[in-house]
């Protein structure tokens, strides 16, 4: 099989912005296929508000029916609370043992915040990292992290990158900064037009909505509260 990448979040919910997103990196990187897997048990956010694992998988499902490369991994179902993608990234390597190493995907915000988390400069043994930006000076944002997280991996002198950069880590593994387009949607924005009775159309894939408005009472009910994003 060729190389896997993982998209992970608690998409609540999952929106065109997420699939687009997972697309992008895919036809960069040349991927096989991209995994959506959703956070069970958030160690850094707040649960209220967060809709039940089941329904957020089965949410997940619907929006990537018919991407033959997109798909689900229900990984983070099976294991201990709470939910360090360490761990998750570790489970994942022990069941796909002589696989290449998938490209785990990040914003800049967490990448640079690697160091909070649970083992979270570990990460590199079990993934290749993959750092796509938002903003125009992302790049220093990049270079700055490796140098701190991983040092010797980058000579001091080294430009800050404006496109596509592969950075070997002086711990053997490898990080990209990949900018691709991207659609400026959330969830948090779509929770507060659902609880406004707003249309949601042309942000959720049609086969998603369908499924949270068969369920609509118990999604009203989970996101009355709703503070994670």
């Amino acid at each position: 099989m060729g190389a896997t990448g993982i998209l992970g979040g608690t998409f609540n919910p999952v929106h065109n912005g997420h699939v687009r997103h997972a697309i992008e990196v895919a036809e960069a990187l040349g991927l096989e296929r991209v995994l959506l897997m959703p956070c069970a048990t958030p160690p850094h956010k707040e649960s209220a508000g967060l809709l039940p694992f089941e329904l957020r998988v089965e949410l997940l499902r619907a929006a990537v029916r018919g991407i033959p490369f997109l798909g689900v991994e229900t990984l983070e179902g099976e294991l201990e609370a709470p939910s360090y993608t360490w761990r998750t990234l570790r489970a994942w390597a022990d069941r796909h043992e002589g696989e290449e190493l998938p490209y785990f995907m990040m914003g800049a915000e967490s990448f640079a915040a690697l160091d909070t988390w649970k083992h979270g400069l570990e990460l590199p043994h079990f993934a290749h990292l993959v750092m796509v930006p938002r903003n125009g000076d992302d790049g220093s944002v990049f270079h700055e992290s490796i140098r701190t997280f991983w040092p010797g991996s980058l000579p001091a002198d080294s430009d800050v990158p404006l496109g596509r950069e592969t950075v070997t880590l002086s711990c053997g593994g490898k990080c990209t900064f990949l900018p691709v387009p991207r659609l400026d949607i959330s969830s948090t924005f779509i929770r507060a037009r659902w609880r406004a009775g707003r249309s949601l159309a042309g942000l959720l894939p049609e086969a998603e909505l369908s499924v949270l408005t068969a369920r609509a009472e118990e999604v009203s009910s989970c996101w009355a509260t709703a503070r994670v994003r």
